[in-house]
Formats: C-alpha cells, sequence, structure tokens
C-alpha cells in the first residue's frame, strides 16, 4: 500500500513541476494546495507569468484533489482542462493553486481550480481526470521518474 504523501511527493518529484519550484502550500497535507514563484521557467518573454508554466501547476493540483479518492491500483491523467487566464502574475510574486473535486465517477473526476496572487484570482480551471488502472511495473516512488501525474 502507497501512501499518499508518497503518491503526491512522486507528482511534485516530476523534472517540470520540481523546475516550476512547486511545492505544497502546507507541507502537513500535501494535496490540499500548491504554491510556486514567478520566476525562472514561469515567466514569458514580457515578465509575466507563462501560461503553459501555470497550466502545468493547475494540472498537478487537479491529480494532488483526486488523490485521496483513487484506490492504490488507480491513477489519474487529464484527458480535458479549460483555463481561463484573469490576471497576470507578475515576476517575484509567489501564486497558490487550489482545487476542488466536483464529482467522482468510476472513470473520470471532475474539478474546479484556482490560481491566485494574495487575493487576486490570476486564473480558474476546469479539469477532467480519467482513471485508469496503473500500469503493471509503475511505481509511485517519489525518486522514480517513471511515476507521472498527467
Amino acid at each position: 500500500m502507497t501512501s499518499i504523501a508518497d503518491r503526491a511527493a512522486a507528482a511534485l518529484a516530476i523534472p517540470l513541476q520540481d523546475a516550476l519550484g512547486a511545492r505544497p502550500a502546507d507541507p502537513a497535507a500535501p494535496t490540499a494546495g500548491l504554491v510556486f514563484p514567478v520566476e525562472g521557467l514561469a515567466i514569458n518573454p514580457g515578465g509575466t507569468l507563462h501560461a503553459g508554466a501555470l497550466g502545468a501547476i493547475l494540472e498537478l493540483q487537479g491529480f494532488l484533489t483526486l488523490l485521496p479518492e483513487l484506490t492504490d491500483d488507480e491513477h489519474a491523467v487529464t484527458h480535458h482542462i479549460s483555463t481561463q487566464l484573469l490576471s497576470p502574475g507578475q515576476r517575484g510574486e509567489e501564486v497558490l493553486v487550489t482545487a476542488v473535486l466536483e464529482r467522482r465517477t468510476r472513470r473520470l473526476g471532475f474539478l474546479s481550480a484556482t490560481a491566485m496572487v494574495g487575493d487576486r484570482l490570476v486564473a480558474r480551471s476546469q479539469i477532467t481526470k480519467s482513471v485508469i488502472a496503473l500500469r503493471q511495473g509503475t511505481t509511485t516512488n517519489p525518486s522514480s521518474a517513471a511515476a507521472s501525474h498527467s
């Protein structure tokens, strides 16, 4: 049996999330929300938050929010995401991403996610995750590159 904390750590250890500096907002509750800085790979040529970087973290938080509802032999992958970008994140700001599980069926998870800087809404997403069987031999060890959330 793999713990939720181990599975969350595996998702956060994926090189893209690591390079973006994503980390749990509350280390004691790794699925409750993520924070990441608007710096490095998360900045576009205009000096504001890169939409692709933001999308990656919104998607990751969708997975983390669904994670407690998954059995040990289930995984979830995104099959649809729709994001509204509402306000630019500025260099040096820190973005908080949270999500809510709206509904879980046998094969799908429907989530709403938001990205905030302070009290300013930066983006919101609707995410649909497909619940799939873990492939034989797949590990959720944080040090394994095979542990993918998307």
